[in-house]
């Protein structure tokens, strides 16, 4: 009979085990190959939202030169194309892979109108010229026609047509010009009304050109980004508008004609080139090289400059990404930790069931050998029967893998045939070892198997390296590792590497506690206690590898339940203070209403509604800007009474420092609390200039980190009602605080006016939790502690089947002596319980500590909305986890015990007994 023939009887023999293999190995396949795909995945997708999140204007790639120098400028729209594609031909191919639409031109820099034919100019206006290739198709023309000519011809310009009550010299030298050139140009519609200016009229710069207005046009869509980087096209511009004597700054869209005319005039020319980036085109695999492309395209692009005419190449698209990669690093380690742990478990549990398969096979691969076969042939046997058990669980989770959905990466791929050749590896080691020797006959009885010197140093060996890793992981923390890496590797080891060393010490310890047990064990009348303690002590398949697993499962299942929990509520806390209530609404600069409020108030599910003021200030006679909130802050800490400490806790310092510090103010100065920026000393009070209110001279007394529902664009204010009073400075809500159920945001911005935007925690909360990264963060964690859990039940349950025969003939022989089947399970209870419980214990108690071991090495705050998430170590989820595993891995051994029956006595006897 050929090995072949024999592995496959041998298989089938023992079909039940070697589909518990094939069903592990299935599983595992399907793990290794699915997650990863889906993972990668929600990297691509996170990076994707990214992108989509930033302003795409940050993102462009431009390149921006300014000339002075007439005779270095592009002569014409062609010049301006051909520096577009020798920059584009220089871009390295990281860069050029995400440039869609190319966006280039040239605009003046603040020509001032110093003539209006027909009447008297306006003072502190400016019309610049432009033209890019990008606007003339984002606009509509509601009234006139586009702009087509550039022409050159008399001076039309006269005193009398041409009032310069302020006798400007830049018109007077250009009335005495014989020639002028005369640019056509578009308008922003709202022109008229802020600059007077209309279809039709002929206005005079000071740069020499006569600009005439021949239409009027809105943009197609307000809200591309385009009109984001020039915005003088789209509206009319007023940098300042709270001076005096505001100037309006608009830009004039003309034929592509005026770069020829622009190239000759003697003023600052900015000329730009803009590459968009598409955001579909960015991947995970490219993201790290795009800082070192950017770098080198700003290098040819110097290269490629004059010393009258630099380009600058500026973009935000290397932060971006950079900032997502961070991001990424922690994920792929978070990941790693999972499935390393996960995969170890599962794999010691393929061990198990190996290793059970091949002592069952034994008998005919001994009998083989008995019968002078070969040591090759041995070998073949058992290689075909693990091949047999393992290939086609392979074959069919790999399978099953590529439905998932998502995109391959090299773990996906190798996942399956890397499980195959590591589950034969040790399955032929594992036989070889036993059976090289000669057949000699074991001892079923040893209470202890010594330790062997070899075995004590490998021992040793783990645990040192599994303290160094762990001392390195906290002591340094995260490190920067390559997107598709897994994260940092010596974080992704060392949680799997402490669980076992620990382990391995528990397993050292093991044989002691059983004779701490056997000691009570014999002063007790009933011999059940000591039959059980005994049955564990002789066995040998309950001790080594179940321990290995159990411990490393249950530890990591508890650090992944807890990880949840305080990732639950980082995301609660971070939905608290991104609203600050159940929910907000504003109406921007205005004021809000006491009829408004009121109606909020009857609107259904509100409970309560806080107004607070949350506008701009200054510092008095400074620059410095910062945004100052002022709110009734006692009230509002009593409706915070049920959101987390996080968010009340700023609220309530708040509180103790104003009425702390309202004696001893600096006079008629009110205390507040502000951030640091807003500086430390006490000396200088802050001076809130509002527009229609008196000054209100504040005294700064503490500092604060951040406050609920706000989060000011710099420096933040924090001014109670206790300290200033209506009576002193009314207060002129823009804002509201409205606390209650089920509240509808469209029906607060409907009480409100057009105005009024309105957002609710439960809102803010699903947008936290629904990004991909957190989805895939929360998916990994639960998916992890569910099979660490099951896997863990896999090995307790395999170790009672394992010794199932001894078991049964040793109850066969007790039953003649009149052992119930209840007592015969209790001694299988008491036999799994010592290992099963031990390892339990020890397993909540080192997953309850890791997150302070290894808590501080990896940031959730990225999942939380950007707030610090703290590990909330309780009690309740460990212990349930815990006591749920091992009850049921108790319940199922017993459960086993009933259901195998009593083999007879007889039975036991003609098998040799």
């Amino acid at each position: 009979m050929t090995a072949i023939r024999l592995a496959a009887r041998l298989t089938l023999l023992h079909r039940g085990i070697a589909a518990l293999l094939g069903v592990l190995v299935l599983s595992m396949t399907l793990l290794g190959g699915a997650l990863p795909r889906v993972f990668e995945d929600s990297y691509e997708r996170s990076l994707l939202q990214a992108v989509r999140e930033t302003r795409p204007e940050l993102l462009e790639i431009a390149v921006d030169a300014q000339s002075v120098a007439v005779g270095a400028r592009p002569a014409d729209a062609a010049a301006l194309a051909t520096r577009m594609d020798a920059l584009r031909k220089a871009m390295p191919p990281a860069l050029a892979s995400l440039v869609g639409e190319v966006k280039y031109g040239v605009s003046t820099n603040r020509l001032r109108l110093v003539g209006h034919v027909g009447r008297e100019p306006r003072a502190d206006n400016f019309v610049d010229l432009a033209w890019n290739t990008g606007a003339a198709k984002r606009v509509r023309y509601v009234k006139g026609v586009p702009p087509s000519n550039v022409t050159t011809g008399p001076n039309p310009l006269t005193e009398r047509s041409t009032p310069n009550p302020r006798q400007d010299a830049a018109l007077t030298v250009l009335m005495a010009r014989p020639q002028l050139t005369t640019v056509e140009v578009g308008l922003p519609e709202d022109v008229t009304e802020q600059m007077g200016l209309d279809v039709g009229a002929t206005i005079v710069s000071a740069g020499g050109l006569l600009i005439k207005v021949t239409g009027l046009y809105e943009p197609i869509d307000p809200a591309d980004p385009f009109w984001s980087v020039f915005p003088s096209m789209a509206r009319v511009y007023i940098p300042n508008p709270a001076a005096n004597a505001a100037s309006f700054v608009v830009t004039g869209l003309a034929d592509q004609k005026v770069v020829a005319a622009l190239s000759q005039v003697r003023e600052r020319m900015n000329y730009r080139w803009g590459f968009s980036a598409v955001p579909s085109a960015f991947t995970v695999e490219a993201a790290p090289r795009l800082g070192a492309a950017l770098d080198a395209f700003t290098a040819a692009a110097r290269r490629m400059s004059t010393p009258v005419m630099p380009y600058k190449v500026t973009s935000r698209l290397p932060a971006t990404t950079d900032d997502f990669l961070g991001k990424l690093g922690a994920t792929q380690t978070l990941m790693g930790l999972q499935l390393a742990g996960l995969f170890a478990v599962a794999f010691g549990v393929v061990a198990l069931v190996l290793g059970l398969l091949l002592g069952r096979v034994a008998a005919g691969l001994v009998a083989a050998r008995a019968r002078a076969a070969s040591t090759a042939q041995f070998a073949a046997v058992g290689a075909a029967v693990i091949l047999f058990a393992v290939v086609p669980g392979a074959a069919l989770g790999f399978a099953l893998s590529r439905l998932a959905p998502g995109l391959d990466t090299t773990m996906s791929l190798l996942a399956a045939p890397a499980l195959v050749l590591a589950t034969f590896l040790y399955g032929m080691g594992h036989l070889l070892v036993v059976h090289r020797g000669p057949l000699v006959e074991r001892r079923d009885d040893l209470v202890v198997r010594p330790f062997t010197p070899r075995r004590l140093v490998a021992d040793l060996l783990v645990v040192l390296l599994a303290a160094v890793a762990a001392y390195l992981a906290i002591s340094r923390g995260v490190t920067a590792a390559p997107p598709g890496s897994g994260g940092d590797p010596l974080l992704v080891a060392a949680p799997t590497a402490v669980a076992l060393a620990c382990a391995l010490v528990l397993l050292w310890g093991y044989p002691y506690l059983l004779r701490l047990l056997s000691l009570a064990a014999a002063r007790s009348r009933r011999p059940v206690l000591f039959l059980a303690v005994a049955a564990a002590a002789r066995s040998r398949t309950a001790a080594t590898l179940p321990a290995l697993i159990l411990v490393p499962a249950l530890t990591l299942s508890v650090y992944s339940a807890l990880t949840l929990d305080s990732l639950a509520e980082g995301q609660r806390a971070a939905a608290w203070q991104r609203t600050g209530a159940d929910a907000r609404v504003s109406v921007g600069e205005g004021a809000i209403s006491p009829e408004a409020i009121e109606q909020v108030r009857g609107l259904p599910g509100v409970r309560e509604v806080i107004p607070f003021e949350l506008r701009a200030g200054r510092l008095s006679g400074g620059t410095l800007a910062f945004t100052y909130l002022r709110l009734d802050t006692a009230a509002y800490a009593r409706s915070l009474a049920d959101a987390p400490p996080a968010v009340s806790v700023p609220v309530t310092a708040v509180n103790r420092a104003a009425d702390r510090s309202a004696a001893t103010a600096k006079g008629s100065a009110a205390p507040v609390l502000v951030t640091r920026g807003l500086g430390t000393a006490r000396a200088r009070p802050i001076v809130l200039s509002g527009n229609d209110a008196a000054p209100v001279v504040v005294d700064h007394v503490g500092h604060i980190e951040r406050f609920p529902g706000v989060e000011p664009a710099g420096e933040l204010l924090v001014l109670p009602t206790s300290v200033l009073p209506e009576e002193k400075a009314p207060l002129r809500p823009n804002e509201l605080f409205v606390f209650g159920e089920g509240i509808n945001a469209a029906d607060l911005e409907k009480a409100l006016g057009a105005w009024a935007v309105a957002g609710t925690r439960e809102a803010d909360l699903a947008a936290i939790v629904s990004t991909p990264l957190t989805r895939t963060i929360t998916l990994a964690f639960r998916l992890s502690a569910l099979a660490l859990a099951v896997y863990s039940l896999l090995a307790v349950w395999v170790t009672v089947v394992a010794g199932a025969a001894e078991r049964r003939r040793s109850i066969s022989y007790l039953s003649t002596m009149g052992m119930s089947g209840r007592q015969a399970q209790a001694i299988t209870l008491g036999e799994v319980s010592p290992l099963v419980i031990t390892a339990g214990v020890a397993g909540i108690l080192l997953g309850t500590a890791y997150p302070a071991v290894f808590g501080g090495g990896v940031d959730l705050s990225d999942y939380a909305g950007g707030l610090p998430v703290g590990y909330s170590v309780t009690w309740t989820t460990p212990l349930l986890l815990g006591a749920g595993v091992t009850v049921a891995a108790l319940l199922g051994a017993v459960g086993h015990v009933a259901a195998s029956g009593r083999r007879g006595v007889g039975v036991a006897l003609r098998a040799g007994e």
